[in-house]
């Protein structure tokens, strides 16, 4: 394995120290939702909704209402080939996230990263393998909400199955007609994306995104792994490895270029990963994401991207 591989572990420490304190602070924000009409309580029955983005977002945190107080929830989110079909007929797959059994009182974290366009299914309830209590909306039918300040229509979306004993894996369908359930969705417009050959002696070109955070320093990191590493109410898509502390040592700069620097007035900023040109490396899996700093921020930690992970090949 080349050294820059193995360097920098008397640095883990420290930056185990720094990524421990970007804690606190909320998860993002919300996406608007429906005021609540009833709880739909069903064995075997799921709803939820759908929506096609206008922004490239990170889904930070989702929660289920639980106004029938059984104490559990569970949230399923999708990356859906397109619109869905029109109950009976039904689709599957796609599952990006699945979570079951929490707590209803917490904000289950999550990293999910969405492109413009892209199609989104979340399904959600609070129960168990026994029933599923639903939080229905009020009124029927779509509804206009927004990501990020660009308005987005909410549509309902359904699943026949208990998700707890599938964990999430269920044919779907929609049914705009019908009430939304209800599942409270955080969000952040703070995105890492990828793109170049990933092979040895070539380049990784990674375009980091921060609307809101124009002229703050930033940081970005590589890892082996995605952890995730728990961050209060967040979480970092990033394992704390030997890697990790050498892409932020900032004593590799011909490798991981312009891994720390300031976002422009766009809300933009790019950096790069140049591979070594070392076969050995091919099959290894890469791991890339980055933060935001302000003194104004719960100790000093502004904003978490979502992960770019590519594999050299």
């Amino acid at each position: 394995m080349p050294a820059w591989f193995r360097a920098a572990e008397r640095d883990i420490m420290r930056i185990t120290i720094a990524v421990l304190v970007l804690c606190a602070g909320t998860v993002g924000a919300q996406m608007p939702l429906p005021a609540f009409g009833s709880t739909f309580t069903s064995a075997s029955l799921t709803r939820g909704l759908w929506f096609q983005t206008p922004v490239g977002f990170t889904i930070t945190g989702l929660r289920v209402p639980d106004e029938s107080n059984h104490g559990l929830q569970n949230v399923a989110v999708y990356q859906l080939a397109g619109q869905p079909p029109a109950y009976p007929a039904t689709a599957q797959g796609g599952i990006r996230f699945y979570q079951g059994g929490v707590a209803s009182s917490l904000v289950i974290p999550a990293n999910i990263s969405f492109n413009p366009n892209d199609w989104v299914g979340v399904l959600g309830a609070c129960g168990d393998s026994t029933t599923m209590r639903n939080s229905y909306a009020l009124p029927t039918g779509p509804f206009q909400s927004s990501i990020l300040g660009q308005p987005v229509t909410l549509t309902r979306f359904i699943t026949q199955t208990n998700i707890v004993t599938n964990q999430g894996v269920a044919a779907y369908s929609e049914s705009p007609t019908g009430q939304i359930g209800r599942v409270e969705i955080w969000v952040n417009g703070v995105t890492i994306q990828g793109a170049g050959a990933g092979t040895p002696g070539s380049a990784m070109n990674f375009g980091l995104s921060a609307p809101n955070d124009a002229g703050l320093p930033y940081q970005v990191a590589t890892s082996l792994g995605t952890g995730p590493t728990p961050i209060g109410q967040r979480s970092l898509g990033l394992t704390l490895d030997s890697l990790f502390a050498a892409s932020v040592s900032g004593n590799l700069p011909t490798v991981f270029v312009n891994y720390a620097g300031t976002i422009g007035a766009s809300g933009n900023a790019s950096a790069a990963l140049n591979i070594p040109p070392f076969a050995v490396l091919k099959g290894i899996t890469l791991h890339t994401a980055f933060v935001t700093f302000s003194g104004a921020a719960p100790l000093g930690v502004k904003s978490i991207s979502n992960t770019f992970t590519f594999q050299i090949v």
